[in-house]
């Protein structure tokens, strides 16, 4: 006669080693979706979704002279005044939203994020971007007061 095997109680199949390989593996799923997500992030990247509101005053006439070029934080533009004319720019560049300063020697302006660079009247001369600056509506009330539409 054979002996009857006692009932077994059901053992997990989960081991310590098997847990750890899960574990790893999964932390290496979790940062590779971190890094797909992010790269995704940067390719369909538009620049700034906030921004001023779309009707600034830049302040006086006086404020901006002949044959200056000045930055209006407010309305994130450059402001031109060259032969009695007002010109603004808009200040984000069209690559990753960064904001651009101006070269030295007023020859234009520069991103210091990405390195495109633009002329003076915001023509693109170098990339990674690949639109110039954005001309901005610029408009001089008859009380000497600026206004910059930013949209």
């Amino acid at each position: 006669m054979s002996q009857a095997q006692p009932p077994t109680e059901p053992t997990s199949d989960v081991t310590r080693r098997r847990f750890l390989a899960l574990l790893v593996h999964g932390g290496w799923a979790a940062a590779l979706g971190v890094l797909v997500y992010q790269i995704g992030r940067f390719l369909g990247a538009e620049g700034l979704t906030s921004g001023p509101s779309p009707l600034v005053a830049a302040g006086k006439l006086a404020d901006f002279p002949p044959d200056s070029t000045t930055y209006v934080p407010e309305a994130r533009a450059w402001v031109q005044h060259e032969a009695a004319a007002l010109t603004a720019l808009d200040a984000v560049c069209p690559h990753l939203g960064c904001l651009v300063q101006q070269k030295e020697g007023d020859s234009g302006f520069r991103c210091p994020c990405h390195g495109s660079e633009f002329g003076v009247n915001g023509e693109l001369e170098r990339g990674p971007a690949e639109r110039p600056l954005r001309q901005l509506e610029i408009q001089t009330r008859p009380d000497d007061t600026v206004t910059i539409r930013t949209t």
